[in-house]
């Protein structure tokens, strides 16, 4: 990020309101806390897998998948009708 960028972005946080400066430190703390200690970084998803755990939305974070052979030869199971995309879409209006 530039000098003026990031001065830009400072004049912009001191401008908000102090709830609104306490959501981006806590934002800011979130992406500053302590990196995994076996890779050196943690990403979004991890992130967001320990949120949902420590809020109790999830019991536990499954393992990642590492063998996609069952996943190889997938074909979309055939519907009749119209496409759920335009059902949704329809239902929103």
């Amino acid at each position: 990020m530039s000098s003026a960028n990031l001065e830009q972005l400072m004049s912009e946080v001191r401008a908000l309101t102090s709830d609104e400066q306490r959501k981006v430190r806590e934002l800011i703390d979130s992406l500053l806390e302590p990196r995994a200690a076996t890779s050196g970084m943690v990403s979004p998803e991890d992130l967001l897998d320990q949120r949902l755990l420590e809020t109790g939305v999830i019991s536990e974070i499954p393992p990642p998948i590492k063998d996609f052979t069952p996943y190889e030869n997938r074909r979309p199971v055939p519907v009749k009708g119209k496409p759920v995309s335009e059902t949704i879409i329809e239902e929103r209006r």
